[in-house]
Order: structure tokens, then sequence, then C-alpha cells
């Protein structure tokens, strides 16, 4: 976790008996960062647009939200790509370990938290980058959304805009909406 539970923020419950399952998930180490991505995982979904850019007046950030559905601990990557390469050469990569019913959101870069909280920062944070991102997973049972985030200033202290990205199954085609 990037940052303490006893620091209060969006994504930290409140409510002790929530707090004590969280604890103990990150104590089992069900709920952690992963450093490797040395587990045996399949691409399940592609996020079909992803920016992140820290140079010039407009600055962007891409989060994508991932939760666990299945009953068991879930190992989770995911993987960005500049648009114009294939699946060969990725840009930069995150994984985490997410338990049941959790949601884990994965951030090309950090942004600050009061816009999101970001639980897993991409490995190098992406800085220049234009392209898509893939979540792969040990097991299939995951609910995916993404959004980029628009913002200015030298720490992103202005929000722009907020905009949902397409996310399709790995291999399929959307259904032309």
């Amino acid at each position: 976790m990037t940052r303490p539970l006893t620091e209060k923020t969006a994504n930290v419950p409140t409510e002790p008996r929530a707090v004590s399952r969280l604890e103990r998930h990150i104590e089992l180490g069900e709920l952690e960062e992963l450093t490797l991505s040395w587990f045996p995982s399949q691409p399940r979904y592609l996020v079909t647009y992803m920016n992140s850019q820290t140079s010039g007046p407009m600055r962007s950030a891409t989060i994508v939200s991932v939760t666990n559905q299945s009953a068991r601990t879930n190992q989770v990557t995911v993987t960005w790509f500049k648009g114009f390469s294939d699946n060969s050469s990725p840009v930069g990569v995150t994984s985490f370990s997410i338990p049941p019913d959790y949601t884990v959101d994965f951030g090309s870069r950090d942004i600050p938290a009061e816009l999101t909280i970001v639980n897993s920062v991409c490995n190098p944070e992406l800085v220049f980058d234009e392209g898509r991102a893939l979540v792969s997973s040990r097991l299939p049972e995951l609910g995916v959304s993404a959004r980029v985030y628009y913002t200015g200033g030298d720490r992103d202290e202005r929000l722009h805009a907020i905009t949902d990205s397409k996310v399709v199954g790995f291999g399929k085609g959307n259904n032309g909406d």
C-alpha cells in the first residue's frame, strides 16, 4: 500500500470492523503491491485509451480500477503500452494482489489524493505516453473501469476534466458503442 491506513483517505474504511478486515488482508499478504509478475496470468481486458503527460499546460494520468469478483485472492497486473507498439514492448507495469470484493486503483502515474487514491503506480511512472493498457490476472472474475484525469499546474492541483476510457474483453471487439 502506498499510504498508511492511519491516514484519512477516500478509499480507507472508517468503520472499525472494515478497518480490521483490511488490516488482516494486509497481514496475510492478500492485499499488497507485487514487485514481480512471476505468477501465471492471462490478459483479460483492453483499456483502449491511455494518456499520461506531465509537460505542457495540460497534464493527464490514466487510472484503471479493478474489482476482484472471485472468491479467492487474485493477482492482477496492468501493463501499459504506447499506441504505435505491439504487446511485446510495454512502457510500464504494475501488479497487485487483491482479496475478494476489494477494488484497487492502478495509475499510469501518481496524482493527488484529492482527485483519486492511486493504490499501485506504474513503474516507471509514465510522463509522456499515449496508448493503451492491458489488464491481466490469474483468475478471470474481474470488474474493470478506466478513466483519464486532465489536470493543470505543476502538481496537478487544477482538475480540468475526467473522461472514461472504453474497456473491452481482450481479443474481442466492442459492440460498436
